[in-house]
């Protein structure tokens, strides 16, 4: 293990947890002795890239925080694709089938590059959830817009065109984690053509065919695991009816 990893969680002592907590929007209108009984609860562990959170069909036993670096949620299609489910930034908690009495984690979770997660126990978070109705209530905001992102991207994998779902793919991307810079918005984390392509549950082949075309275009600049919208509204015109642009078809 790279010595940076194992120092990772040692930075994080109860002092920084609890601070960080109550900048969080699920924690941050609970009183100060509450966040730092939740913080001694809250156990650092760090990631190493690729490293496994959880897998699908494992015990659902605990519900974590991400602090530092990328988490993606995966899922296997019956043929044998990885499909992204879901990007998790710092500040957002995953992991959560436990707190619905749901036995074990339907998908996994993987470290996209190091990073530090808060793990709390299942139990732990039943407690709080019943003890804490202004906990309960910010979780279920969370979930809601979850459900709602989840059940948009439902449709776009049943329905809509490639190049339509990897057009909407950068513009969330970009809303979540965009860095403004001279020549436009760069997203703000490593993004490979294969990310892209499970993350809009697509081929390999079409995602690069796709964001070449956009690259020689001029919307994007696309160069390795780094992609910068340079025409944001073109692209935003793409993915509200996009025309096929030649390879781009699947």
């Amino acid at each position: 293990m790279d010595p940076t990893d194992a120092a990772r969680p040692q930075r994080w002592d109860l002092a920084r947890r609890a601070a960080y907590l109550s900048s969080v929007r699920l924690f941050r209108e609970l009183p100060a002795s509450t966040v730092t009984e939740i913080a001694r609860r809250a156990q650092p562990r760090s990631l190493r890239d690729g490293e496994f959170v959880f897998l699908a069909g494992q015990s659902a036993e605990s519900v974590s925080l991400l602090v530092e670096g990328r988490i993606k949620v995966i899922r296997e299609t019956e043929d044998g694709r990885e499909v992204i489910l879901r990007l998790i930034q710092p500040g957002e908690i995953f992991g959560g089938a436990g707190i619905w009495y749901e036995p074990v984690y339907p998908a996994s979770a993987v470290a996209i590059g190091p990073g530090v997660i808060l793990r709390m126990s299942t139990a732990d978070w039943i407690a709080l959830l019943r003890d804490e109705p202004e906990v309960a209530l910010a979780l279920l905001r969370e979930l809601a817009a979850r459900l709602r992102e989840a059940e948009a991207r439902i449709a776009e994998l049943q329905t809509e065109r490639a190049e339509r779902r990897i057009a909407r793919a950068l513009l969330r991307l970009a809303s979540k984690t965009g860095v403004p810079t001279e020549a436009g918005v760069e997203i703000g984390l490593p993004l490979s053509r294969q990310d892209l392509a499970e993350f809009t549950g697509t081929t390999l082949s079409t995602a690069s065919r796709t964001l070449s075309a956009w690259d020689r275009a001029g919307l994007i600049q696309a160069g390795r695991e780094r992609v910068v919208l340079l025409q944001p509204q073109a692209l935003r015109a793409l993915a509200a009816d996009a025309p096929q642009l030649e390879g781009a078809r699947e």
